[in-house]
């Protein structure tokens, strides 16, 4: 079965468009297009020209160092513990065995101390980040609202994230055939915010600039992925580890990413299928009522 949000980077790593399908409906005007372009732009321009303050240099080489003598002490202890035996002044000595121990404690401070300062380090980046993309954030506020009204989206539509499949074509050594993997690190997600409401029969799913319409007698059911997995970014309001979160068990796993365990593939049509993560597959489950396939 297919994701319906699938992009073919088989020949271009920087390829963004989904692969055509019956169930795509609109498309926003070239206007609209280069509006969006224009604030996504300044987005990727700030992330990339972006320089670490001189206090995140500082946080970020003394976590290093911290790193790596949780990795010395550790390695150290471990070597003592399966190998003091074998030397000498060991078996002479047995109090030099507190020497492994105390090394495996040191990496666990060292790790303590590590992971606190990437942690400050990290809020140090996101506060200046926050400053700096407050027009970008604007520019991109209004084009989405405008390609918004351009497809019809509705004000009551639910903001859904959903898992779209980067992939590259390969062969498959038993079958010879080319079968699509992929793209980039396994359950790996570039996670993507879409517009979703019921209109006129159809379930409806809005992009920044597509609009899809699937009819609901296409809509079969649902199959659950109790899988681990992580998401690019996160991009709700409210943080991944508020109380409105909390039962997902969402932790961090990078700058922007975002690790967590379970999502749902909707069924369309024995044919695609639409992933959902299960932060926010409950209200899409509402709003379908539609039950589990065997």
């Amino acid at each position: 079965m297919k994701n319906l949000f699938s992009v073919n980077k088989t020949y271009n790593p920087e390829a963004v468009d989904y692969d055509e399908n019956r169930y795509l409906a609109a498309r926003v005007s070239d206007e609209v297009q280069a509006k969006l372009k224009g604030a996504f732009s300044v987005v990727e321009e700030k992330v990339s020209t972006r320089e670490p303050t001189e206090e995140e240099l500082a946080l970020k080489k003394k976590g290093n160092l911290y790193w790596k003598l949780c990795f010395l002490c550790f390695l150290g202890g471990l070597l003592l513990f399966l190998c003091g035996d074998i030397i000498p002044i060991y078996r002479a000595i047995p109090s030099l065995h507190l020497i492994d121990a105390a090394c495996l404690v040191a990496s666990v401070v060292f790790n303590f101390k590590a992971r606190k300062l990437t942690r400050r380090e990290t809020s140090l980046a996101r506060n200046s980040m926050e400053v700096d993309f407050s027009e970008a954030a604007k520019r991109l506020e209004e084009a989405a609202a405008e390609a918004a009204r351009e497809l019809g989206v509705p004000d009551t539509a639910l903001s859904v994230d959903i898992l779209p499949f980067h992939y590259k074509m390969k062969s498959d050594y038993k079958t010879k055939d080319d079968v699509p993997v992929p793209a980039g690190k396994k359950n790996r997600f570039d996670n993507l915010s879409v517009s979703l409401y019921v209109s006129d029969g159809d379930l409806c799913l809005a992009t920044a600039h597509e609009l899809f319409r699937i009819p609901l007698s296409h809509v079969r059911g649902y199959r659950s992925y109790d899988e681990e997995f992580e998401i690019d970014m996160w991009l709700k309001p409210e943080e991944f580890d508020s109380e409105t979160y909390a039962e997902f068990g969402i932790r961090k796993s990078g700058f922007f990413a975002r690790k967590l365990r379970g999502y749902y593939g909707v069924d369309v049509a024995g044919e695609y299928e639409v992933c959902i993560p299960c932060y926010d597959f409950d209200r899409v489950k509402e709003l379908l009522n539609i039950s589990e396939i065997a």
